[in-house]
């Protein structure tokens, strides 16, 4: 998965969650975000991108619990849905550092930017 698709994914599961928010009368609060780490190598990059899915991960998790003890199915099919891509994510980051353990970072860069020039 592409960095920009996984970034427009994230902006779908806001879109998606303060949709929820409003449609249950409430004002969703978005201007307190998380800390942007700014990474200076591609292998930091990529290290640093791993706990913060996981975290989301578990995050979603808990809100589906929530939800399911409320009863409110809408809120945990969405929250399903968000996770399942949130799981991608997990998945997509693992990939990366595996790929760069095996084919070192040099090789990993030359793989991942073969045709992007043309």
């Amino acid at each position: 998965m592409a960095i920009r698709k996984q970034a427009m994914n994230d902006m779908h599961h806001a879109e998606w969650l303060i949709d929820r928010i409003i449609f249950f009368e409430s004002t969703p609060t978005v201007v307190e975000l998380n800390n942007i780490k700014v990474c200076e190598t591609v292998l930091e990059m990529s290290n640093n991108d791993d706990p913060d899915e996981l975290d989301a991960v578990r995050s979603y998790n808990d809100a589906i619990k929530l939800a399911r003890d409320v009863n409110d199915q809408s809120t945990v099919d969405l929250r399903t849905r968000i996770l399942k891509m949130e799981e991608g994510h997990v998945d997509w980051a693992e990939i990366q550092l595996a790929q760069i353990a095996q084919m070192g970072l040099e090789n990993f860069l030359v793989d991942q930017t073969e045709g992007a020039a043309g």
